[in-house]
């Protein structure tokens, strides 16, 4: 079931439950109010009959008094009288009906035949006793009295008409049908429709979810409300944003793990093509003690660039596993011992390494330090001519910054080649990187080292004018 279909329903039946219900209460408290009012009538009436029947009567005992009769009257003159009486009660939807107490009929005007027992004619004297019957498809109210008339009693019973009072009922019960049909109709469109427009959104959101994932990550919802199913499309839109960010980030590391696979291949390739050709010339060839000895040099040679090689890969993996335990430690220092290790490669060029930090101290763990400051120098001084010099500073950039930076003039890094240059196995100049055995995995060794230090590494570089690398811790 469809959730437009259960609010529907749900609307619907909640509707009757208290709609109808209410409706037939209110219709049953209407009857049974006029019911009782037209009862307390009639008995009111029925009273005042009985008082007219006891006051002609003791008029009629004045007169027969005034006439010289004797003033004991009989129950047949009684008889008589009533009789008299009533035949000119003329109004209208009102029976009377008079009975002695030997249950003969002294009077009556009642046209309709009534079969079941008269259960109001046991009735005490001066009390009052009511019933209503249904008699030819219609209602009537019988009220009885039991009187004393000169010591003969006689049980009054006044009847009335209430059929419209039940007709009433009636009438508004199928009012309340049609009534009841009527909005349900009127209900059932405007529920749909409501239903339909609040379910709209969900819809759409629905549609989104199978456009993605059908593989369009960049569909988005359009918000357009502030309510709950506006906050879940906002929610929604950046779940998307982030599985988006996060499958882009996952593609990038396939493609990244391919070509460090695809340079793995090559850069193993080479040396190894290297190292069995010449294997084979020395194990195929007659030869002279000089071609021997470049044959071992370039088999070794490739060897040792295949050692580094495996050693450099061997730290990669290293770095992404291993818990390291930061220490503080003063950069001036460090930057000191840095310069002395790397004192004969740099006199080797005539290049001058000029230092300038101030007196901070930073946690770090000093052997990956060294390595990842090592590296950048030994970058500068591959890159920078015979008598150039290379900075190496360390400053406060703000309260919460501290930038180490490594500067050189040397030949620089094409724009395009500074986003890959991090990459593994990139070399800018791989011609320059083969002859000093470079595999072009430092400096993706310094970006595992500076995240460890939860630093950033950033590059500016142009042509022929130089390279700056900062870590920005």
């Amino acid at each position: 079931m469809k959730f437009w279909e259960k609010i529907f329903l749900c609307t619907l039946v909640i509707f009757e439950i208290f709609f109808v219900p209410s409706s037939i209460y209110l219709i049953n408290s209407n009857f049974k109010l006029n019911l009782n009012t037209e009862i307390n009538s009639g008995i009111n009436e029925q009273q005042r009959f009985c008082s007219f029947v006891e006051s002609n009567l003791f008029l009629f005992k004045i007169q027969k008094e005034s006439n010289s009769y004797k003033t004991e009257l009989d129950k047949q003159s009684i008889d008589s009288m009533i009789s008299t009486y009533l035949n000119n009660f003329g109004k209208q939807d009102i029976y009377i009906e008079v009975i002695d107490n030997r249950n003969k009929v002294i009077f009556t005007n009642l046209s309709m035949n009534i079969s079941d027992r008269r259960e109001e004619l046991n009735v005490q004297l001066n009390k009052v006793k009511y019933i209503i019957r249904d008699i030819d498809e219609k209602n009537y109210l019988f009220i009885t009295k039991k009187i004393n008339l000169d010591n003969n009693y006689y049980k009054i019973s006044y009847v009335k008409d209430v059929s419209s009072i039940y007709d009433n009922k009636k009438y508004l019960l199928n009012l309340l049908l049609k009534l009841n049909i009527f909005v349900c109709i009127i209900l059932i469109i405007v529920t749909v429709a409501l239903s339909k427009l609040i379910v709209n959104p969900i819809n759409k959101l629905i549609r989104t979810t199978q456009k993605i994932a059908a593989g369009n990550f960049s569909e988005r919802i359009k918000v357009i409300s502030d309510d709950e199913i506006g906050l879940l499309s906002k929610n929604f839109n950046d779940m998307a944003d982030v599985v988006e960010d996060k499958i882009n980030e996952l593609k990038m590391a396939s493609e990244d793990k391919q070509r460090f696979i695809d340079n793995l291949a090559h850069e193993l390739r080479t040396p190894l093509t290297s190292i069995i050709g010449y294997a084979d010339f020395l194990r195929t060839t007659k030869y002279d003690e000089e071609t021997f000895i470049n044959s071992l040099s370039y088999i070794y040679s490739e060897g040792k660039r295949l050692e580094k090689l495996a050693f450099k890969l061997m730290d990669l993996i290293i770095l992404r596993k291993k818990d390291f335990k930061m220490k503080s430690e003063n950069v001036l220092k460090l930057l000191v011992e840095i310069k002395d290790s790397m004192q004969p490669k740099l006199e080797k060029k005539n290049i001058h390494l000029e230092i300038s930090a101030e007196d901070l101290n930073l946690s770090m763990d000093k052997e990956l330090m060294t390595v990842m400051i090592t590296n950048f120098v030994d970058n500068a001084v591959k890159a920078s001519q015979i008598g150039d010099k290379i900075y190496l500073k360390v400053y406060k950039y703000d309260a919460s910054n501290i930038i180490l930076e490594v500067k050189d003039s040397g030949i620089g890094i094409p724009e395009e080649d500074i986003s890959k240059v991090m990459e593994p196995f990139f070399m800018v100049d791989k011609s320059r990187a083969r002859a000093s055995n470079g595999v072009g995995l430092g400096l993706s060794l310094c970006v595992e080292i500076a995240k460890i230090h939860n630093a950033r590494i950033d590059i500016e570089s142009k042509v022929g004018e130089g390279t700056a690398i900062k870590v920005i811790f």
